[in-house]
């Protein structure tokens, strides 16, 4: 590291970081994750989504992110005509929240990268998100 750099405090590292999640807010889907309605947690911690109150998962792909779920924040995904996937969106790397960019979640902290049903892309994480389980039926999804 050069002198101007330990004076200022910036290391390459940070700098780079800063730059991509920079980049990262400049290229955002405008279909991101909307925040879910039709949310009950249930007395025995699970969530129950209506899916009436959610279009964004009328479709394969589509996403809805519940945050506050005792602590923590969790995205629901529609992965087939039939079936759901819900990951915690906590990085696996070092716990820092994700936020949605396109087709994937990122880490605001290191920018590990995950696909949305969780799957690990790019580190420093190197394992998948948390799935949690999923009950669905016509109506509701049951999380947890």
């Amino acid at each position: 590291m050069d002198q101007n750099n330990e004076e200022t405090g910036i290391s390459r590292r940070t700098a780079i970081c800063a730059l991509s999640l920079i980049g990262v807010g400049i290229f955002t889907s405008a279909e991101s994750a909307v925040a879910a309605t039709g949310v009950k947690v249930l007395a025995n911690g699970k969530v129950e989504v209506t899916l009436k109150s959610n279009p964004a998962l009328k479709k394969v792909g589509g996403v809805v992110r519940i945050d506050d779920v005792q602590g923590r924040s969790i995205a629901l995904v529609r992965s087939s005509a039939k079936a759901y996937v819900a990951v915690n969106l906590l990085c696996t790397h070092q716990g820092g929240q994700l936020f949605q960019t396109g087709n994937q979640w990122q880490c605001e902290v290191h920018g590990a990268t995950f696909s949305l049903a969780g799957k690990n892309i790019v580190g420093p994480a190197t394992t998948a998100l948390k799935q949690l389980p999923v009950k669905a039926t016509a109506s509701v999804v049951t999380i947890g």
